[in-house]
């Protein structure tokens, strides 16, 4: 995803931007080893198709202390019947919301904006006939059989075969290509 606005068509415009802004993003790019160009396009992206529209499809920042703590006070089945509940539920809302589509490919875009915005660690790895997602939330076990159970119902519901695995802190979840294919437009 980083790279996808690299194969965009680009425009080029002025803008005024504040100096404490700038300085912050000169910074940021800096940090990310990156040009202060390619981290606007970067922000501005994750800014557009997450930050504008998540809020007003109800998604609510917490603290990740406070969502540990209580997960942590719930027994497995009740998380599980949670999970399976919410993920046979919610995609399609938040997918039609959000991108104004309901396939593989935007669940995926979603998935990756959501762990980015959530800081955690997102990578996908493209296999001869599958593709393997791996989130490290660093947020415990429950954590992570509450996220298999929520993508194995949310990738049923898109018609979607789905092979999950979890540690304490990370889930991954793998895919056909020919249900998601990262080549292909």
């Amino acid at each position: 995803m980083m790279d996808d606005y690299k194969s965009e068509k680009t425009e080029t415009i002025t803008a005024r931007i504040g100096k404490k802004t700038l300085d912050k993003l000169r910074s940021y790019a800096k940090s990310e080893s990156t040009t202060v160009n390619s981290a606007i396009n970067q922000l501005l992206s994750h800014a557009v198709e997450w930050d504008i529209v998540a809020a007003k499809t109800g998604w609510v920042p917490i603290p990740r202390d406070i969502l540990i703590s209580y997960f942590e006070k719930l027994d497995d089945k009740t998380i599980m019947e949670v999970a399976e509940t919410s993920g046979r539920n919610v995609p399609k809302d938040m997918l039609l919301a959000m991108r104004g589509k309901f396939d593989i490919k935007e669940w995926i875009s979603i998935l990756r904006s959501r762990a980015k915005a959530a800081g955690f660690h997102f990578s996908e790895i493209v296999e001869d006939d599958s593709v393997k997602f791996v989130m490290r939330h660093d947020m415990g076990i429950k954590w992570s059989i509450y996220f298999q159970t929520y993508y194995q119902s949310a990738f049923k519901v898109l018609g979607c075969i789905v092979e999950c695995s979890v540690t304490n802190n990370t889930v991954s979840y793998k895919i056909s290509r020919k249900d998601y294919d990262p080549d292909k437009p």
